[in-house]
């Protein structure tokens, strides 16, 4: 069995071969779903991420919903880890990241929050980059913000070592569309 650190290099190297334009048309497509979501939930105050390196790219989602809220996480600690949340204007922050230039929020002021990950279980679970920070976030949120895990088809579905610290998210969303994991969010 390879090491968390080595599967996290595998899970990367693996999206990162995935075509580039193949991304960019599944991002599209989880952004229409993204879409169809919202406004059948009514929500309008959504946690999203922008992209790092090959990850789902949520930037049309955002352009064309100009009159929702977004809000982004910029790093507010490492050690332990901490997000703030903030809406746009964006500036590079940690690891070249694309952060909120004020951000205050500890915890997101949203209906729902899209999560990142490596890879996504049938149950949820995800493996992140390894630093803790929406493990951190997902501890503390109110139940009644919907998670979901956002990914490629090909991140879904795969084994996640699951520690005790873990918390799964309440549905997946990839460009297929969105599969809930959890009844009470089939209403």
């Amino acid at each position: 069995m390879e090491t968390k650190a080595e599967y996290r290099t595998h899970l990367k190297a693996r999206r990162d071969t995935l075509p580039t334009d193949s991304r960019a048309a599944w991002s599209a497509a989880i952004a229409t779903h993204l879409g169809d979501l919202c406004r059948n939930r009514h929500f309008r105050r959504i946690g999203a991420f922008w992209p790092f390196g090959s990850e789902v790219d949520l930037r049309p989602a955002v352009t064309a919903h100009p009159d929702w809220l977004w809000f982004f996480p910029r790093v507010a600690s490492t050690q332990p880890p901490r997000l703030v949340w903030g809406s746009e204007p964006l500036e590079k922050g940690h690891w070249g990241l694309l952060e909120p230039a004020l951000a205050q929020h500890f915890l997101p002021p949203v209906q729902l929050l899209l999560v990142p990950g490596l890879a996504f279980d049938e149950a949820g679970y995800r493996m992140g980059y390894g630093r803790g920070f929406y493990d951190a976030l997902l501890a503390k949120l109110p139940e009644e913000i919907l998670t979901v895990g956002v990914g490629f088809e090909a991140q879904m579905h795969l084994p996640v070592p699951i520690e005790p610290h873990d918390w799964p998210v309440q549905a997946l969303l990839s460009e297929r569309g969105i599969r809930w994991l959890i009844d009470r969010d089939r209403e």
